[in-house]
């Protein structure tokens, strides 16, 4: 499926929530990018999921702090590297750590302490262990 059609299912809520996996998150974050700038896309981004998530009936899987700090990992690395924007392969190349293991990516820059609060779920908190890029679509 291409990226247009795919988000359009995404924000339609008619994408089945079986085949919303953890690739299918890359995907919707790098086809937001591809489109728009990166403040904007973090937050299309972030809505839609959390949208889909209240839709499927799992609004409590929805976090914020996690989805912003991926979505920031992911656009500072396609502002790295232009190619990235253009070719979906070399993007989930390049970004293997975060396909395989998001999480502990993001504990890089936070503890498990401030991720794991109930704040950090439902609003961005800064991280406490290390900077996230300065491309941080919140800044």
């Amino acid at each position: 499926m291409d990226s247009q059609a795919f988000l359009r299912e995404l924000e339609s809520l008619s994408l089945p929530a079986s085949s919303f996996d953890h690739t299918a998150h890359l995907f919707a974050a790098w086809s937001y990018r591809c489109r728009y700038p990166a403040r904007e896309a973090a937050a299309r981004c972030a809505r839609t999921l959390s949208r889909f998530a209240m839709a499927n009936g799992d609004a409590a899987k929805y976090h914020h702090t996690l989805t912003l700090s991926i979505l920031t990992l992911l656009y500072d690395r396609m502002a790295q590297d232009a190619a990235l924007s253009r070719d979906w392969s070399a993007f989930l190349s390049a970004c293997d750590d975060i396909r395989r293991d998001a999480r502990n990516v993001v504990l890089e820059h936070y503890s498990a302490d401030r991720l794991n609060d109930d704040t950090a779920r439902k609003s961005f908190v800064e991280p406490d262990r290390k900077p996230l890029p300065a491309l941080c679509p919140l800044h």
